[in-house]
């Protein structure tokens, strides 16, 4: 009996342990919730990446369906370089105060749907960072706390160190063909890195997708003051295609790949031109903005309070997939795989079909099918893969020596440019 007893308790302590570290990330848990960004104020393409105690800010904005007056509040969580939950306090990493209201908001004007707009920025008069990682807000309404309607995960850096990278498509795969590998190298001669094998925890992300994110790099090479990175097969990443891109900014005209607009009370339905596979093709260079939307309309001066809100259809003619699911992905759906962008197949029509209610502007997409037993993300098959496409990686550098109680980001770099060939 006490063998049994004994059995349960380490089960349900490792089931409280598993539960405990789950990993946050950018996500909406609510209809109520639409058109969440989180970026740095003021620019118009960014990762959400602030310095500490630097002049930027973290602006969240989101909007609430409806004119009804909501309280939201809302919780700081600092997390590790995986994104679980740190041991920290908050009092060891906040100057301020948790379950704070947002109080920035405004009532939509002149549109079929009704919303409200809330804005917030961080950090600000009531809410400073002591420490540098990564954060996860979680808002809910003030008099429901154990209802998370969404989650706002951004970065906070003190540079400490500098980081040279560069990409490349001559991998150790192949060379000008699917394929792209990351090189780089950490410039510490500021801060001693004693065990960079155990004290680093390096994350390289592609546009900024949670489902290939590479962790657990090893250098190549160590030298006075610097870390490098090269030819590591572990960065080699599918190269993918150039984001999908749609517009719509008036419900009176058909903009950027829109094939009709029809009002059905009480949206207005945006039916886009069927997609086609693109893995067939030969590349074709497209200026896209990486997985971002941006919110625009035509004729109006606030978009955040004019646009409206209209129901738009996807739709990609294929043979099903037998072996795997179709989702729509980008920052329209928070760059998540999940239920809410899983596309259902009609065989009537020989397509993959998803509705979604959004808000009118300029948006990147592209599908992605996830094969069975697997949450990994693949482009080959519905946007194929070549070397030649422009992606964004973020490298984020993290050290926790021994002694320390959290992962300090003492380095992030953004690349943007396009591959070199050789």
């Amino acid at each position: 009996m006490r063998n049994i007893i004994l059995c349960f308790l380490l089960l349900f302590i490792s089931f409280i342990t598993l539960a405990a570290r789950d990993a946050y990330y950018t996500d909406i848990k609510s209809n109520l919730i639409k058109t969440l960004q989180v970026k740095v104020a003021g620019e118009l393409i960014s990762q959400p990446i602030i310095e500490l105690n630097g002049e930027e800010q973290i602006e969240i904005n989101f909007d609430a369906l409806g004119h009804e007056f909501n309280r939201f509040a809302y919780s700081m969580i600092h997390c590790n370089a995986d994104w679980t939950q740190s041991s920290l306090s908050s009092i060891e990493y906040i100057n301020g105060f948790q379950g704070l209201t947002i109080d920035d908001f405004a009532t939509s004007i002149n549109t079929t749907t009704q919303y409200t707009n809330y804005l917030y920025l961080l950090p600000n008069d009531d809410v400073q960072f002591k420490v540098s990682g990564n954060y996860a807000l979680q808002v809910f309404k003030e008099d429901e706390p154990d209802k998370i309607l969404f989650t706002a995960c951004f970065s906070v850096v003190e540079p400490l160190v500098s980081i040279n990278a560069g990409i490349t498509s001559n991998t150790m795969i192949d060379a000008n063909r699917s394929h792209q590998q990351v090189n780089f190298t950490i410039n510490h001669k500021g801060i001693d890195i004693a065990y960079p094998q155990s004290d680093l925890k390096i994350y390289v992300s592609q546009n900024n997708r949670r489902d290939n994110v590479v962790n657990n790099l090893k250098p190549t090479s160590i030298l006075n003051g610097q870390l490098v990175y090269d030819n590591n097969r572990d960065l080699i990443f599918k190269a993918g295609n150039e984001y999908r891109r749609i517009e719509f900014l008036s419900t009176r005209y058909a903009g950027m790949g829109v094939n009709d607009i029809q009002f059905h009370n009480p949206y207005y339905h945006i039916e886009l031109q069927p997609d086609l596979i693109r893995s067939n093709q030969s590349y074709h260079y497209d200026q896209d903005q990486n997985g971002r939307f941006f919110i625009r309309c035509s004729g109006c001066n606030d978009p955040d309070t004019e646009a409206d809100y209209c129901i738009v259809h996807f739709s990609l003619v294929s043979e099903p997939f037998l072996d795997g699911s179709v989702y729509l992905t980008g920052q329209l759906t928070n760059n998540v795989i999940n239920e809410s962008n899983k596309m259902s197949y009609n065989f009537d029509t020989g397509q993959y079909e998803l509705s979604l209610l959004l808000k009118q502007g300029s948006y990147n997409y592209e599908y992605l099918v996830v094969k069975n037993n697997s949450n990994l993300g693949q482009t080959a098959e519905t946007e194929g893969d070549y070397y030649q496409t422009e992606n964004e990686y973020a490298i984020a550098v993290y050290f926790r020596p021994m002694g320390v109680r959290y992962d300090r980001l003492i380095g992030a770099e953004i690349i943007r440019n396009a591959v070199d060939t050789f």
